[in-house]
């Protein structure tokens, strides 16, 4: 089939025009059903040190994908460097629900409210707008009480409160808070820039779905950024310190990062372990761990977008093979449990599996 022609950029874009990149993606996790595999999700997957050496891979790792919410990390740390902890006397657990995807959940939106709060606005000045709960228990609550989503339920509510703290730190308007242009949003560039190692006017930019710039690189500068996370020596101080700063919130604080049964939440609170995991949209999973003594980051998607089974089973399978978490532990995960396939009586009758095996590099 011949590639289709690159299409031209669209309103808020801004890098390369977009291309088929079919063929970066290799086939990776079976759905199965009885003795059948009946569906097939190609991924593709990057295992990289905070040097940015590849240490593992699945498909091509070069080409650019969006790394929508994976990147709440960065945007945390563009707060830090904003002064805005300081300032208002952020707390660490208001550090970790700015770097997370909240589920709604009542200490999730406590830390969102409080955050405005000292910053002196309320639920109004957030541009995220709305959408259900990423938790059904929330959700459905709402539901039965009668209650209207909020963007304070939006799951980047937490990111969004932020930008406005660093905003406001950084003497800046909040009102034009979203604006790739904005002093914040251009923070948020330049630092992915300086901990991807890609150059800034190759970062590719679009518009989230909370209004946000979301930011484009390659798997394998994603990789590597995460791997700095955990190992930020190299990075100018000023990034040294807010990647530290970042990354123990979440460790300390993982129920913040998510939320109850949430795949990041559970890997990131896994005991013994330093382990910090970032989902996205369209089927991102970014990760940064210790394993046999050394940081590494892993960045992963799948082809077809799906944020479900093919994500989890992928990113799960992954940092097994990479020796950060074992099988075992793999098992007692909430989300890995939910990989079985059932019929409407809830009869299993099939599973999404991961299928492949890292190349090592």
């Amino acid at each position: 089939m011949p590639s289709p022609t690159p299409s031209r950029p669209q309103r808020g874009h801004r890098g390369p025009p977009a291309t088929n990149a079919a063929g970066d993606y290799v086939p990776a996790v079976e759905v199965t059903r009885g003795p059948i595999v009946e569906s097939v999700h190609a991924a593709a997957c990057a295992v990289a040190g905070p040097d940015g050496a590849l240490k593992a891979r699945l498909g091509s790792v070069e080409h650019p994908v969006f790394l929508r919410s994976s990147a709440k990390p960065f945007q945390a740390m563009a707060v830090v460097e904003s002064g805005a902890i300081s300032r208002f006397g952020l707390t660490p657990p208001e550090l970790a629900v700015i770097a997370g995807s909240h589920s709604s959940e009542p200490e999730h939106l406590e830390a969102v409210r409080s955050i405005l709060g000292k910053i002196g606005l309320d639920a109004s000045a957030l541009q995220c707008g709305t959408h259900t709960p990423f938790s059904r228990r929330v959700a459905e609550a709402y539901r039965r009480e009668g209650r209207p989503f909020t963007p304070l339920e939006h799951n980047c509510s937490g990111k969004h409160a932020g930008m406005l703290a660093a905003a406001l730190a950084l003497g800046a308007g909040p009102a034009s808070y979203l604006d790739l242009s904005h002093p914040v949003q251009q923070r948020v560039v330049g630092l992915l820039a300086d901990i991807t190692g890609r150059m800034r006017d190759r970062i590719v930019t679009a518009v989230d779905g909370c209004g946000a710039p979301t930011l484009g690189v390659s798997l394998a500068e994603a990789a590597r950024a995460f791997a700095r996370l955990l190992a930020p020596s190299a990075l100018a101080p000023r990034h040294a310190e807010a990647a530290m700063q970042v990354s123990e919130a979440m460790q300390a604080h993982p129920s913040l990062v998510a939320g109850q049964g949430m795949l990041d939440t559970e890997l990131t609170a896994m005991p013994g372990r330093r382990l910090i995991a970032k989902r996205g949209a369209e089927g991102v999973q970014c990760a940064a761990f210790i394993a046999e003594g050394a940081a590494h980051g892993l960045a992963a998607k799948i082809a077809d977008g799906d944020n479900g089974r093919a994500r989890v089973a992928l990113a799960v399978e992954a940092l097994i093979q990479c020796g950060a978490i074992s099988r075992s532990e793999a098992a007692h995960l909430s989300e890995v449990s939910q990989l079985s396939i059932t019929n409407n009586s809830g009869r299993e009758v099939g599973m999404a599996r991961a299928a492949f095996t890292l190349v090592r590099t």
